[in-house]
């Protein structure tokens, strides 16, 4: 059905000023103009103008203190609050650890691929500073650290739907492989064969060796998620507080 519903005039303003923001006119730190000023601009009374900034408050893309000169701050989202309305919304589903996996793989092997077209030195160099940091983890703190690098993969192809998409399951999948390491009989060994993995993926990218890549990091990811059976692929996700 067709929503004919006017929209009222604070939605409508709090729409213009949400599209200001995401689209750069006001960066995040800098503060919108006054609410005197406001007003004045869209002919508005203090009410409205008051829940239309309460409208994007909600959306996270601003901090409203009261009482303070700067009025109304640009804020960059928070993308744990998209983790976690994911997250609730596949427990609701029944999804389990074996989904999870499934879905990763259709999309981290091609994002490799596409790094290696499109990936800057200095991007490589700084993840293959943050491989030889966690190196030094031990190994209980280690299952968050290689998650966080399998995001930072994906953001490598330079796609912002892949990264948010990874980011948003990063949370699910590192909580379950702490499960597996917690498991594990050989906790060191399994750090370092990921540690491997990494360097290696890394190297392939750098080559500009978008099918070595792809397969490589497909291989390794297939044997990550044999892993993981430990836990059992048919085990439904629960990871909410």
């Amino acid at each position: 059905m067709v929503d004919l519903r006017v929209p009222k005039m604070a939605e409508l303003i709090a729409r213009d000023l949400r599209r200001k923001i995401v689209s750069g006119a006001y960066a995040p730190g800098e503060s919108l103009p006054s609410e005197a000023q406001l007003i004045v601009d869209y002919e508005v009374s203090r009410p409205t103008l008051r829940e239309a900034l309460r409208l994007i408050e909600m959306d996270q893309l601003i901090t409203v203190r009261r009482g303070s000169h700067r009025g109304a701050v640009v804020r960059l989202p928070d993308p744990s609050v998209a983790v976690r309305n994911t997250t609730m919304l596949l427990e609701l589903r029944g999804a389990t650890l074996a989904d999870i996996y499934a879905a990763r793989l259709t999309f981290e092997p091609p994002a490799c691929g596409m790094a290696a077209h499109v990936a800057s030195a200095d991007a490589i160099a700084e993840l293959r500073v943050d491989i030889e940091e966690r190196a030094l983890l031990d190994p209980a703190d280690y299952p968050a650290s290689a998650w966080r690098f399998h995001t930072k993969l994906v953001e490598l192809s330079g796609n912002a739907t892949l990264a948010v998409v990874a980011t948003t399951l990063q949370h699910i999948s590192q909580v379950h492989a702490d499960k597996v390491m917690s498991a594990s009989t050989d906790q060191e060994a399994d750090k370092q064969r990921s540690l491997a993995a990494h360097r290696r993926i890394l190297d392939l990218i750098a080559a500009h060796e978008p099918a070595d890549a792809e397969r490589f990091w497909h291989r390794h990811m297939e044997g990550v998620g044999q892993h993981l059976k430990a836990v059992g692929q048919n085990l439904v996700i629960e990871v909410l507080d």
